[in-house]
């Protein structure tokens, strides 16, 4: 899968590469190369999210025809990664934008509050973006929460194909035998929470890239006005 970028990223490489050449203004190396590196973070969580979308459709494929299997958790770990890994992009978004804004943070201290109320935050534009991304990326945040601190995530088609697994292996009989449902139904079950995630978590995943897409376009004017105004040698000729 090819990893999303944005103009952003190509003027942070050209700086990058200006700041290594002796002639060219004395750009921070240190700064562009922090802001280069947790913007590239932000893109890589975006792919990783993609990868666990996808997961959850591919995990179709493992449905097993042979009784006994353990589908219904196989299902559910894909769908708790995939509900994990959406508010990391927004984790990765501040951590960035305490780079981009010069703010010298320490890591352990980034968190929404701490960066949208920073001054510097608020004069660069990128509060409302910051919002913006948040919110879609908090979609599931209920069900992260729970996840994370307390318990599993729950589905009534996926409990139920859980149960019957649990107990016609532990009678060694048939299904349909014990509760009364066929193998085909529980498959049939299965594919369809896997359909119904599948469609929402790639509605949710478009969200955020567009929000995400938003806030680095506002990111780009931020950076490229700081480097300007601190380097006004650099003769911008940007598209």
């Amino acid at each position: 899968m090819t990893k999303l970028k944005h103009k952003i990223f190509e003027l942070l490489l050209r700086d990058l590469k200006l700041s290594k050449q002796e002639r060219n203004p004395a750009l921070s190396e240190e700064y562009t190369l922090d802001c280069l590196n947790t913007c590239d973070n932000i893109f890589t969580s975006i792919e990783k999210l993609k990868i666990a979308e996808e997961y959850v459709h591919l995990s179709a494929n493992c449905i097993p025809s042979e009784k006994g299997s353990e589908i219904g958790s196989y299902v559910e770990y894909h769908i708790e990664n995939y509900i994990i890994r959406s508010r990391t992009i927004y984790d990765r978004t501040l951590i960035f934008t305490n780079h981009l804004c010069d703010i010298g943070m320490s890591k352990e201290f980034i968190e929404h509050n701490s960066i949208i109320t920073n001054q510097k935050v608020i004069n660069s534009g990128l509060k409302s973006y910051l919002k913006a991304i948040r919110k879609a990326c908090s979609k599931y945040r209920d069900e992260r929460n729970s996840i994370i601190h307390h318990d599993r995530y729950k589905h009534e088609n996926l409990e139920w194909v859980t149960v019957a697994n649990q107990v016609a292996s532990a009678l060694g009989k048939d299904y349909e035998e014990i509760l009364g449902i066929s193998q085909e139904t529980l498959i049939q079950n299965t594919a369809a929470v896997i359909f119904e995630h599948r469609k929402k978590f790639a509605s949710n995943t478009e969200i955020i890239v567009s929000q995400v897409n938003s806030f680095l376009d506002q990111a780009f004017e931020v950076y490229d006005a700081k480097q300007s105004s601190e380097y006004p040698s650099l003769g911008r000729q940007l598209n």
